[in-house]
């Protein structure tokens, strides 16, 4: 995937899509959609700036935290790995990692489900729990190469957020 890749993510709480995130990354840099709760922002990140552009407004270059846009960054390492099944499609593993390696809060061990495809695809899943319900958390990574470049916004973004 060094080479670049897309990737799509999608978040149910109870059954009910709560999110979807759509993006790519290329050669460190990342654009992402996020959609939740009937609205959408996009996400543009070329360390070590960033910059989100909602529907209707201009670029705004973002100087607090903003998510990576890197899946991959946030499954290279885990606490441990297991494999469950090694077929000539897919090798699937599930890999152990502490929530804060996800986002997430509490003290306990969250385990993903690893799928790499033949294609080179890999799809990651976990479930947690939420007081609304069982969260899972689905992205599917596919390698892609010719990506477009992650380039800059032009000169309208003048506004900045923080």
């Amino acid at each position: 995937m060094t080479g670049g890749y897309t990737y799509d993510t999608q978040i149910t709480v109870a059954g009910n899509v709560a999110s979807q995130v759509t993006g790519r990354w290329v050669g460190g840099a990342s654009e992402f959609v996020l959609e939740a709760a009937g609205q959408s922002v996009t996400y543009r990140a070329i360390p070590p700036q960033a910059w989100v552009l909602k529907p209707g407004s201009a670029w705004v270059e973002v100087t607090g935290g903003l998510p990576s846009g890197d899946p991959v960054a946030m499954l290279a390492k885990p606490a441990g790995l297991q494999v469950i099944s090694n077929a000539a499609d897919a090798l699937v593993v599930d890999a152990t990692y502490p929530p804060s390696a996800l986002g997430l809060t509490g003290t306990a061990v969250v385990t993903v489900r690893l799928t790499l495809a033949a294609d080179g695809s890999v799809t990651a899943s976990y479930t947690t729990q939420m007081s609304t319900g069982p969260a899972i958390s689905t992205t599917v990574l596919k390698p892609a190469s010719g990506l477009a470049p992650v380039v800059a916004p032009t000169q309208s973004a003048a506004a900045t957020a923080g």
